[in-house]
């Protein structure tokens, strides 16, 4: 599948973003199964990730944290592999996402950059839409209540750490409202590279 801009065709590209620790790939089969999804999906092939290829380059890298970017289209583009310092996030801005769709992780993120504008002195935003919480720009979200945790069931993308946390029983699915969040004990970011990162405050 491509999209025509201006006159030119250009492809259409995704990312797998995969944790790297001590060497070793974290939840390798859940991208491997996003990523086989979304090229069936666009292209009606199927395909997926080079396995072996990432075993060889997670073994690069036998000691402390690091990110796997796989950039990817019908077949596979790039494999990069860099050190990862997680952003220190503590604060969310509420925005109207509209009717933006991010259900796949493309490789093009100007909805979401556009959205990010609105950020003002928030380090990240929370994106509403249809009148229920979303995603961050770049993660999921995921609130404490009542000693239970619980995760948007209208997510714009579902991420992979999302996917593995729901799957071990240790977060639910609920719709979320704006309103909800002032009964919220807690409120974390989580995704493939972030494990329950704390958020000290949302704006309205």
């Amino acid at each position: 599948m491509c999209r025509i801009l201006d006159g030119k065709t250009e492809q259409m590209n995704f990312i797998e973003s995969i944790k790297i620790t001590d060497g070793v790939p974290q939840n390798l089969e859940l991208h491997a199964g996003r990523a086989s999804r979304t090229i069936y999906d666009h292209f009606g092939i199927r395909g997926g990730l080079p396995l072996h290829e990432i075993l060889h380059e997670a073994r690069r890298h036998p000691q402390g944290l690091y990110k796997m970017r796989i950039l990817y289209s019908k077949e596979i583009i790039s494999i990069n592999c860099e050190e990862y310092r997680p952003r220190n996030v503590r604060s969310l801005k509420l925005v109207d996402g509209g009717n933006i769709e991010y259900s796949y992780k493309y490789e093009d993120r100007s909805s979401l950059n556009r959205l990010l504008e609105q950020k003002g002195e928030c380090d990240d935003i929370l994106i509403v839409k249809n009148g229920l919480i979303t995603d961050t720009s770049y993660s999921n979200i995921v609130f404490g209540m009542g000693g239970k945790l619980f995760t948007p069931s209208s997510f714009l993308l579902n991420g992979v750490k999302r996917e593995f946390l729901l799957k071990s029983g240790i977060i639910t699915q609920t719709e979320i409202s704006p309103s909800d969040i002032a009964s919220c004990d807690s409120i974390f970011m989580i995704n493939s590279m972030l494990d329950m990162h704390p958020v000290e405050r949302i704006l309205f």
